[in-house]
């Protein structure tokens, strides 16, 4: 059954456990007390990369979406284009965006048990805030509780300031600094650089992606950061004179 049957069936709310499994419970119409009473970290085994990735972008999305006071049908129409959900299950997808919206829950517990679950796998959460960005800057501007919002994610990700700052450089910035995009110093060595770079290369590497069950809408995304990388790594090689 694909990612969307599954939310269709409701099958693995309670398989999850914590917040993003007691959301979905709500929906389905379970018990949330049921749902809290499980104990996450046994549950959560039972569900895919691809699966947790997913249901907890779909929330997060919902969440960034009010953030600055406002849902707009381009920030609804983003999500939708960059996840390609199939007509079948689109109003059951809305089911949870919609029910994440109205929820009165804090976007922290999500974003901290998303973090939890992919901690030691910085590409993935990378690339989920890469689409949070993307969501954010549909409406034509990012806004500042937009982006303290998206901060404050990377903080409860477990992502240092430099992989944040990366990331946000190639949405905010009118001058992109190479520097920052690879989340290195002026002042690093050659060498430095060189391993920042080739590490980099590495956990983009759809390949890896793909092995670590993330998502094939977010391996596209990250395809298109590896090519910025390394196009950036190419300008400070230029600017280094570096062979």
């Amino acid at each position: 059954m694909s990612i969307w049957g599954k939310l269709l069936a409701g099958t693995f709310g309670f398989a999850l456990g914590g917040p993003i499994g007691a959301m979905l419970g709500v929906i389905a119409g379970h018990s949330v007390d049921r749902i809290r009473n499980q104990k996450s970290d046994s549950n959560i085994a039972s569900n895919s990369p691809q699966e947790i990735i997913t249901i907890g972008i779909i929330i997060l999305a919902a969440k960034l979406a009010k953030a600055d006071g406002q849902v707009t049908t381009d920030e609804i129409s983003a999500f939708k284009e960059k996840f390609k959900i199939p007509p079948d299950f689109q109003s059951d997808v809305s089911k949870i965006f919609n029910e994440a919206k109205k929820s009165s829950d804090d976007y922290h517990q999500y974003a901290q048990q998303i973090g939890m679950l992919f901690r030691g796998q910085p590409q993935v959460l990378e690339q989920i805030l890469n689409l949070l960005f993307y969501i954010a800057e549909a409406d034509g501007e990012i806004s500042d509780s937009e982006i303290v919002f998206i901060e404050n994610c990377s903080d409860y990700f477990g992502l240092n300031k430099a992989q944040y700052e990366s990331i946000k450089t190639i949405w905010m910035d009118k001058q992109i600094d190479p520097y920052k995009i690879l989340g290195v110093e002026k002042s690093f060595s050659d060498g430095e650089i060189r391993k920042r770079w080739i590490q980099l290369s590495k956990e983009l590497h759809p390949d890896q992606l793909r092995a670590q069950g993330v998502p094939q809408e977010l391996i596209i995304k990250s395809e298109y950061r590896l090519s910025e990388i390394n196009q950036d790594y190419d300008k400070i090689k230029s600017i280094r004179k570096i062979n």
